[in-house]
């Protein structure tokens, strides 16, 4: 069995058309064609969202033989439903968090002005910090294992590890100073502007690095 025979029959069984298919892929109906009619192949980065789509692996697509489109799949069939449920929870864990960043600053102000309770103010900041922080964490845990295998492809070269060493020292250093600069003077409302130093600053890292001829970026490819 062709590779276009075997996308044919994968698709039927789905009880898909050939629209919806590349709808789902974001191609035209017209390719979809050509890849079933073996006029032309998948391209590469079309290869896992169809082996996704259609709940195989990436050998059993290219096996020959009618026995690999048959072979169980329960391995990656709920992939593609785990890869939309994260996508949900990201957004909506996200938006909780940032939200809860933003309150964090109104509880402590509203404690120390209105309430006049300082130390009760800078107690639930921490926990509402800490719970945010948490939400965060879990959802870098819980990453489709995909996104993480694409991860893993590219290789940190030394100078783009020691960029992302000095930012990340560089981070915590701002952190701390601004917690302890804030609830001395409760200048919330100021201190805010040490993230933009924050920023200004690992800029020129990044340009200094960029002088000495290397690329780096803040996020994994």
């Amino acid at each position: 069995m062709s590779l276009g025979e075997k996308l044919l029959s994968l698709r039927k069984k789905k009880g898909l058309s050939q629209e919806e298919v590349a709808d789902i892929l974001h191609v035209t109906r017209q390719t979809v064609s050509k890849w079933e009619t073996d006029q032309s192949m998948p391209d590469f980065d079309k290869v896992v969202p169809i082996c996704n789509l259609y709940e195989i692996s990436t050998d059993e697509l290219f096996k020959e033989g009618e026995k690999s489109v048959a072979v169980e799949v329960e391995p990656v069939a709920d992939c593609k439903n785990y890869s939309m449920e994260y996508a949900h929870k990201k957004a909506l864990f996200t938006t909780i968090a940032v939200m809860l960043y933003i309150l964090s600053i109104v509880v402590i102000i509203f404690f120390s002005t209105v309430l006049r309770s300082p130390i009760v103010g800078v107690c639930v900041f921490f926990i509402v910090i800490a719970i945010a922080t948490g939400l965060l964490v879990y959802l870098e845990m819980m990453k489709p294992p995909v996104e993480l295998k694409e991860k893993e492809k590219r290789v940190l070269s030394k100078e783009e590890k020691l960029y992302k060493q000095i930012t990340s020292v560089l981070a915590l250093f701002v952190l701390v100073i601004y917690l302890i600069v804030s609830i001395l003077t409760m200048a919330w409302f100021i201190t805010w502007i040490l993230w933009i130093v924050y920023a200004l600053l690992t800029e020129i890292i990044k340009l200094c690095f960029s002088l000495k001829g290397v690329d780096v970026c803040d996020e994994d490819e």
